[in-house]
């Protein structure tokens, strides 16, 4: 055939590409033949989602009438793997699996790391199974850029000539390792790398077409032939004698002098490469469909380059009407924070339903904030969409597997451990109501509040031990002293069930990646026996499971936790289909997907600076320097082809713009192309467009509000609680540690005597300072008992406390040495306490009844060891923490002691002698040597310790009156000892809302 000038066309944005296209086409474009059977043409497209559409679209514009659709085939660009294998006929080797190129990778890596020991950088990722997966994942992205570039590691060589630091030394000598030996390996199993195979079956095609050996019509539409191969494919298609190339948004408005200007981030760099590379103008390029396209103006000053865009100043006001004009439709969302954002866009996406028919689509690179939205629809009802798929760690098996895998690298914590066995489809041969009391009854006996190592205890032995445990334990929850000895032998037959499944994911050791995924997947299918592999929820990770299995030779052997760590990454990034059924008019894209795809609403969501655009970031790999070398392209291409995608969607008839305020909790910024359409507007002497979308954060905030009455303002916090229960409910008996708790923090007075609320432990609790206290406490009780002052009777005493829980690393290690020490030093003290003493009273309760208003009440003490002596009584208050200080004590804020020496002088105490002088004494036994102390109550020329008693139980009725008013309310957090401390209940009073309102 002969060489002719290329037959390019351009689709300006805004109008539906694809109906247009569909338009031209069934009219007979590019051949001018409407008659032509259908079934001939060739159209090739960006996406295999933008194929689909456009068979729909169609068949719709045919109507009733039959059509024969032509071949309609994804080009292959940015986001394909390949292209369709029959576009091609000469053979090719097989495209090598992506699971089989990490596997290979990983390999390559481990071999680098033990041939460069010496190399820092080589430590650290040694160091970290994580790291190195990280990295082969890493070097698999760059392997496919070059793949892709079709620029190979032939200059390599002269990379090394460039200068570099060591750190790069060491990234290089692994470029050279990988360069070697990566064709051996592809050679010896028959692949080749994915890109590298889809390059050349384009490459192929695109010779196939030169030579003349397409015969019917034939057009690629949409692609701006970012890939080398993928351009010379078009330009083989444009020189058809029956082919045409369709541009998406060409700006043929720009002059002249901005369009020689245009840099890499332009949006229209890559069309100019194109046109530049087939040897054409602008002029050259016809328009198709209806000619200049909506907001073309507003979007070709938007994007006019900084190189001349001082003439914004003399262009725009003349433009300003038919910009104005342009703005109809279009509105900015600024949302406070990702969760408004998020929020706002659910709310316009559910809008857009409220007519017939009418189709709306979130387009944004941002993952994150597309999940989002998903989670915000929910609340409606909706399911929408995503067409970047969901990961397979959050799909039915899969999230159980993934779940498996994070037991088998981080430890079987408590709360890994539920997550399992309270995961949807986990049965354990049982019925699920039978499932879920047993695990209730597993979690509050043997996982909350008891510092057990799971990693150390088999199941079997966490249940005995915590029965052991909980038997010796008075300060246990009602819900644990409740459990009957029945419950703790079907919890024993429960565990040993459990242990039969771990044991083989405890502790394995270094075997074949096979035995050990085998391992992962029987624990997998023995907690869900009914697992049905077969659902389409589950059918994409059975595929992923076989494909492991199948590849599993190119993994040597290994522990199970690393195999579990690289099947949990390799899961992650696996994507499937969503379950349930989508909703038809809304769906969630990505940026280069919706770039053809037409909706009534669009929103480009995520419209912050680093996520759309993205920083520009040359990578781990090789710096700007050695990307010229090596033939890649600078990380600012990514931004241009970003910025055409955002320029697409901005032309649509109703479009919403939004962005967050605060990602993470930072400020942020929005996106550069929404600071330039600011400019722009304000230039032109035209409003913000902000105005327009306030209304959607503004319901958005009043979402969750019961009454969105617009009298009231939505952005009104709800303020600190103020609960004031009836008189007849309000406790009448106080002990002496909650008067401090009712002068501190009288909320948690009201959530526990009168709400009767009590917290659970948290799960896997850690050994703490209370638990030490618990442990010290009951262990010096019974050497009182005892009357036995030496040292050897408090360790054995302490023996017999800690027995429970001294397999537990931290008590073993840490508590046990430090009691033994605090038990010689008391033991010291008893030299100097036992002149006078007559009789020991260990843990001695005691009361004082009065009246308020002829209200009874009561004040209770259990104090923790009163000496009689000759003459007198001593109160001593055991602490394992700082006892608190004179003037803490004479305020009022820890009265506890005087109350304690308030009941004895009421004769409170039975069996203690009446009349006597009362003195206190605080021994301070905390874990560090320094702090073993004996401590006063009162400083040196203050009050006595009668005259604290008698005055802080005058002041305890006088508070109590108080609290008889049913105007009083229990308010939280009134004179904690810190404002950054944790007070019982906080979460309950919603703290940190009000705090944050402004509130004290």
């Amino acid at each position: 055939m002969t060489s002719r000038l290329p037959r390019v066309y351009n689709l300006a944005p805004g109008g539906h590409f694809l109906d247009e296209l569909a338009e031209a086409v069934l009219s007979g474009f590019p051949v001018d033949d409407a008659k032509r059977p259908l079934n001939e043409w060739t159209i090739l497209l960006p996406t295999r989602r933008a194929a689909r559409v456009f068979a729909d679209v169609l068949r719709a514009k045919r109507g009733a009438r039959a059509l024969i659709l032509p071949r309609i085939k994804p080009i292959g660009d940015l986001d394909e793997d390949r292209l369709a294998d029959e576009v091609v006929s000469a053979d090719l080797p097989p495209a090598i699996s992506s699971v089989a190129q990490l596997f290979v990778l990983l390999g390559l890596v481990k071999e680098w790391l033990a041939k460069n020991q010496h190399l820092a950088f080589a430590q650290e990722i040694a160091a970290s199974p994580l790291q190195s997966v990280r990295l082969a994942e890493s070097l698999d992205e760059l392997l496919r850029r070059v793949e892709t570039q079709e620029c190979g590691f032939d200059k390599l060589q002269d990379v090394y000539g460039a200068e570099h630091s060591e750190h790069r030394e060491a990234i290089l000598s692994l470029l050279s390792l990988l360069s070697l030996r990566l064709p051996e390996i592809h050679a010896v199993g028959g692949t080749m790398g994915a890109a590298a195979r889809r390059s050349m079956m384009i490459r192929q095609e695109a010779t196939r077409i030169a030579k003349g050996g397409q015969q019917g019509p034939i057009i690629a539409a949409g692609s701006t032939g970012t890939i080398p191969a993928t351009r010379a494919l078009l330009e083989a298609i444009a020189r058809h004698e029956l082919g045409a190339v369709v541009l998406p948004g060409l700006d043929d408005r720009a002059d002249d002098e901005s369009w020689a200007a245009l840099a890499p981030e332009h949006p229209q760099f890559a069309l100019k490469e194109l046109l530049d590379a087939m040897g054409l103008k602008r002029g050259d390029v016809k328009p198709l469909g209806k000619g200049e396209g909506r907001r073309q103006v507003l979007i070709s000053e938007l994007m006019r380059p900084s190189a001349t865009a001082e003439r914004w100043h003399e262009t725009l006001p003349d433009l300003a009407g038919a910009i104005k004009s342009e703005t109809t439709g279009l509105a900015e969302i600024a949302a406070p924070d990702r969760h408004l954002e998020a929020r706002a866009i659910a709310l316009v996406l559910r809008e857009s339903l409220s007519l017939e028919n009418q189709t709306a689509a979130l387009v944004t690179p941002d993952r994150d904030l597309a999940a989002r939205v998903a989670s915000e629809l929910q609340r409606f009802g909706i399911v929408i969409e995503d067409s970047a798929g969901t990961s397979l760690s959050r799909l039915g098996a899969g999230s159980l597997l993934d779940l498996i895998c994070t037991a088998c690298t981080e430890g079987f914590g408590a709360e890994t451990l539920m997550a399992i066995l309270r995961h949807a489809d986990v049965t354990l041969g049982l019925d699920r109501p039978a499932l879920e009391k047993a695990l209730r009854q597993l979690e509050v006996a043997c996982l909350r509040g008891l510092p057990f190592d799971l990693a150390e205890l088999t199941f079997v032995k966490l249940v005995t031990v915590s029965r052991e445990a909980r038997a010796s334990d008075s300060r246990a929850h009602h819900v644990v002293k409740s459990i009957t000895p029945e419950v703790w032998e079907n919890l024993i037959r429960l565990a040993a069930s459990l242990d039969k499944i771990f044991d083989p994911l405890r502790g394995a050791p270094v075997q074949a990646f096979a035995v050990q995924l085998a391992k992962l997947r029987n624990g997998l299918e023995a907690l869900a026996p009914g697992v049905e592999w077969l659902r389409p929820v589950n059918a994409d990770l059975a595929d992923l499971l076989l494909e492991l299995q199948e590849q599993a030779a190119l993994q040597p052997e290994a522990p199970l936790k690393d195999v579990a760590l690289l099947v949990q990454q390799i899961l992650r990034k696996t994507t499937g289909p969503p379950p349930g059924t989508s909703h038809r008019r809304l769906v969630i894209l990505g940026a280069l997907e919706a770039r053809l795809l037409p909706a009534d609403v669009m929103i480009l969501g995520g419209l912050n600076e680093t996520i759309w655009p993205a920083q520009a970031d040359s990578g781990p790999w090789l710096n700007r320097t050695m990307r010229n070398k090596m033939g890649l392209p600078q990380p600012e291409r990514e931004i241009g082809l970003a910025a055409h995608d955002f320029a697409q969607g901005l032309g649509n008839a109703k479009t919403f713009l939004t962005w967050s305020g605060r990602l993470g909790g930072a400020p942020a910024s929005p996106s550069r192309w929404l600071l330039r359409l600011d400019a722009v507007l304000k230039t032109a002497g035209l409003g913000s467009l902000e105005a327009k979308g306030a209304s959607y954060v503004a319901w958005a905030k009043a979402l969750h509000r019961l009454d969105c009455s617009i009298k009231e303002p939505f952005d009104k916090p709800i303020g600190k609680p103020q609960p004031k229960p009836p008189v007849m409910l309000r406790p009448r008996r106080f002990s002496a540690t909650e008067v401090e708790r009712l002068v501190r923090n009288p909320y948690a007075i009201f959530a526990r005597r009168i709400l009767q609320l009590e917290r659970l432990p948290d799960f896997g609790f850690a050994p703490d300072a209370a638990m030490r206290g618990s442990l010290f406490h009951d262990a010096i009780k019974i050497w009182n008992e005892q009357h036995a002052p030496d040292a050897e009777c408090l360790i054995e005493s302490g023996r017999r406390v800690f027995a429970p829980l001294i397999e537990q690393h931290e008590i073993r290690t840490f508590w046990w040495p430090q009691y033994q020490r605090m038990a010689k030093w008391l033991a010291q003290q008893e030299v100097e306490l036992k002149y006078g003493l007559l009789r020991i009273h260990a843990e001695v309760s005691g009361a004082h009844e009065f009246k308020i208003q002829d209200v009874p009440h009561k004040l209770t003490a259990r104090a923790d060891r009163i000496d009689v002596l000759q003459n007198a009584v001593r109160i001593i208050d055991y602490k394992t923490g700082s006892p608190p200080s004179p003037d803490q004590i004479e305020t009022g804020l820890s009265p506890q002691l005087p109350l304690e020496a308030a009941i004895m002088l009421n004769d409170g105490f039975p069996n203690i002698q009446k009349g006597a002088e009362v003195e206190a004494l605080y021994m301070r036994i905390s874990a560090s040597l320094k702090g073993l102390e004996k401590k006063l109550p009162t400083k040196k020329g203050g009050p006595s310790l009668v005259e604290l008693a008698e005055k802080h139980l005058a002041g305890f009725k006088e508070l109590l009156e108080i609290y008889l008013s049913e105007t009083q309310a229990y308010l939280p957090r009134v004179r904690v000892f810190k404002d950054e401390d944790e007070a019982d209940f906080d979460h309950l009073s919603r703290f940190l809302e009000w705090q944050l309102a402004g509130e004290s």
